[in-house]
C-alpha cells in the first residue's frame, strides 16, 4: 500500500515539462522528422561528436539515466518530450536549433527553468586559481556534450521507433 501511494504522489508531483499531451499524429511527425528533424539530429550529432573527438573526451553514456524508448508502454511524443527539454536546460547553443525544431514537430513546449540569482565573490585571482577555473569549466562544458550526445542518440530511437509503428510510411 506504501508503495502505490508514493507512486501516485510521484504521479501528482511530475512537472508538466515531463509530460506532453501531443495531439499530432505519428504520421505528422515521422513527415517533420524526414523534412527537418532527422538533418538537424544528424548535423548536431556531427557537431558535438567532433567537439569531443577535438578534446579528446570519452562519454561514458550509461552515467545519464536518460528515459528511452525501449521500455514497454511508454509514450514515445512525451519521451520525446522529456529528452528535448532536458537537452535545452543543457544550455549548449548547438542544440538551440535542433530543440526547437523537436519541440514544434511534436507540439510540446518545455517549462522554463528558474534562473539563479548571480553570485558576487570577492576572490583574490591566483593564476593556478584561474587555470583551475578555466579546467573545470571545460570540464563541465565536456559532460554536458556527452550528455547531449547520450540524448541525441536517445531521441533517434524514439524517431525511429515511431517511424516504425507509423501506418502512413
Amino acid at each position: 500500500m506504501p508503495l502505490l501511494c508514493i507512486s501516485l504522489l510521484a504521479l501528482l508531483l511530475l512537472p508538466p515539462s515531463l509530460s506532453c499531451n501531443s495531439t499530432k499524429s505519428a504520421g505528422e511527425i515521422i513527415k517533420d522528422y524526414d523534412g527537418i528533424v532527422e538533418v538537424d539530429l544528424d548535423n548536431t550529432r556531427r557537431d558535438i561528436t567532433t567537439l569531443l573527438q577535438n578534446s579528446r573526451t570519452a562519454c561514458r553514456t550509461q552515467d545519464y539515466h536518460l528515459p528511452n524508448c525501449m521500455a514497454q508502454g511508454v509514450n514515445l511524443v512525451s519521451t520525446l518530450s522529456t529528452l528535448t527539454c532536458k537537452m535545452r536546460h543543457l544550455g549548449l547553443p548547438l542544440t538551440d536549433r535542433l530543440t526547437e525544431f523537436v519541440l514544434y514537430s511534436i507540439c510540446c513546449s518545455c517549462r522554463e527553468k528558474p534562473t539563479k540569482e548571480p553570485k558576487v565573490k570577492l576572490k583574490k585571482r591566483t593564476a593556478t586559481g584561474q587555470r583551475r577555473n578555466e579546467q573545470r569549466r571545460i570540464k563541465k562544458e565536456n559532460r554536458k556534450l556527452c550528455r547531449a550526445n547520450a540524448m541525441l542518440s536517445n531521441m533517434t530511437e524514439c524517431y525511429q521507433i515511431l517511424k516504425a509503428q507509423s501506418p502512413e510510411t
